[in-house]
């Protein structure tokens, strides 16, 4: 993002940089324009231009709007700006194609317009929403210590919409009645989410969807790319992916052959199970006794590559209703403190000591604040094997330890991450230790976090 903001350019007079604000196109380029790629791939340690035109502009699997250029996008391009021949930004270079040749993708620039407003009227979500919808966008201030995670991309809440060429099913529907001729069928919502108001407009299942903000839907799912570009089609849903997250669109409905005007909030999703990581992310983690517990993530799922990660194919597309996560044992880290246990690994976590953690930071809490007695124990299950527990129990004393061992062992520098720890958790710590040095020494350790929790 930054480099779609600004550019540092030498200045051979004082030797000191200069940054050159650009501009964002506020429209989409026109197929078979010119545009010129600017970043850093790999090959080289110097800045890449590469030139090329716009080849289409269409829809990902998440129907977020894209466009496809011919020009060379290799890795190292992603983030860098691609102008059109005005010298505008139209877009910021994403991904290529692998496998074919010269096919490169690059986000439209009214979307990373979006995201910079979000940005800029600080616009942020929570921890457990972090990487749980599409598209969130991780900032870094100066200012600010902890980096800043802005809403990702918003959708209407369905489950999937039908094309209504049928004419049978369109005189089902009541179309051919009040003459309709566009339109799609939505065929299921998602649920609720917590933040939904029961007054909110919401579409419901086997609606016909006819408009959005009085752009007419055909019956092939698609709308005009834009008023003077008639002739040029696109999915339907790139109207609410290049909206803001919260901002409001009126849908044009028929509802059991009754129209209907409907104004629906629109939210981003809140997958149970996160679609993607940041760059270079931090996972969110914790390790007690060589037992390494983490939210379940696509990504996690891929860098596995085990055959029971399939098995968690089922909870893809959930979304939360609340704060919870999917806490699963990744992996046994081997020591004395755990024999017993060595290759234990992609087990749903379901209870310590009795609590039910529903995210990290809860089962943080719980083993730093709520352990009582001799033991730990941590029951786990086999996705699809709710009702079979697997047990790991180890002494919580072998365990404190066992844990300086543990972490030098296998060279890892904290016991959980940063963000695993709650706020009103650091709040406590921060009270009762007002060393800074001694604070961030706690952090890293079961242990060092307890003592300092228990002075109070």
């Amino acid at each position: 993002m930054e480099a779609a903001a600004a550019m540092t350019n030498n200045n051979n007079s004082n030797n000191n940089n200069a940054t050159k604000l650009l501009t964002l196109s506020t429209g989409l380029p026109k197929l078979d324009e010119n545009v010129t790629c600017v970043g850093f791939p790999q090959g080289g340690t110097q800045i890449s231009v590469t030139r090329g035109v716009v080849s289409r502009i269409d829809v990902d699997s998440q129907y977020v709007l894209r466009i496809q250029i011919d020009a060379a996008i290799n890795p190292g391009n992603s983030g860098g700006p691609v102008f059109d021949e005005k010298g505008q930004v139209v877009g910021i270079a994403s991904s290529h194609l692998r496998g074919a040749g010269n096919i490169g993708y690059i986000i439209p620039s009214k979307i990373v317009s979006n995201f910079l407003q979000m940005c800029q009227d600080n616009d942020e979500v929570k921890v457990e929403d972090r990487f749980s919808g599409l598209g969130a966008l991780v900032v870094q201030e100066e200012s600010i210590e902890e980096s800043k995670h802005v809403p990702g991309i918003p959708n209407l809440g369905i489950l999937g919409s039908q094309t209504l060429e049928s004419k049978a099913l369109r005189h089902n529907l009541g179309l051919d009645e009040l003459d309709i001729l566009g339109g799609v069928r939505i065929v299921g919502c998602l649920s609720n989410s917590s933040d939904s108001s029961d007054t909110d407009d919401r579409l419901e299942g086997d609606d016909v969807l006819l408009s959005i903000n009085g752009i007419p839907i055909g019956m092939d799912a698609t709308i005009q790319l834009s008023e003077t570009r008639p002739d040029e089609r696109i999915n339907f849903r790139s109207l609410v992916t290049c909206q803001r997250v919260g901002s409001k669109v009126t849908l044009d409905v028929l509802r059991r052959k009754e129209r209907k005007e409907l104004s629906v909030s629109l939210n981003m999703s809140r997958f149970l199970v996160p679609q993607y990581d940041d760059f270079d992310a931090i996972p969110l983690y914790l390790v007690v006794g060589g037992c390494v517990f983490t939210p379940l993530s696509l990504p996690l799922v891929s860098e596995k590559k085990s055959n029971k990660s399939t098995s968690f194919s089922r909870y893809y597309r959930d979304q939360r209703l609340g704060n919870e996560q999917m806490i699963v044992l990744s992996k046994v880290l081997n020591d004395e403190v755990n024999v017993g246990y060595h290759g234990w690994k992609n087990l749903v976590l379901k209870s310590v000591n009795g609590y039910e953690p529903k995210n990290i930071q809860e089962l943080v809490d719980v083993i730093v604040r709520k352990m009582e007695g001799e033991m730990m124990n941590f029951r786990c299950t086999v996705v699809g094997e709710q009702d079979a527990d697997y047990v790991i129990c180890m002494s919580e004393q072998e365990v404190i330890h066992s844990e300086n061992r543990v972490l030098q062992r296998h060279m890892i520098a904290s016991w959980c991450s940063m963000e695993a720890i709650s706020k009103e958790l650091r709040d406590e710590i921060e009270k009762n230790e007002p060393s800074e040095t001694k604070r961030r020494n706690a952090y890293h350790t079961m242990k060092g976090m307890r003592h300092v929790l228990e002075r109070a």
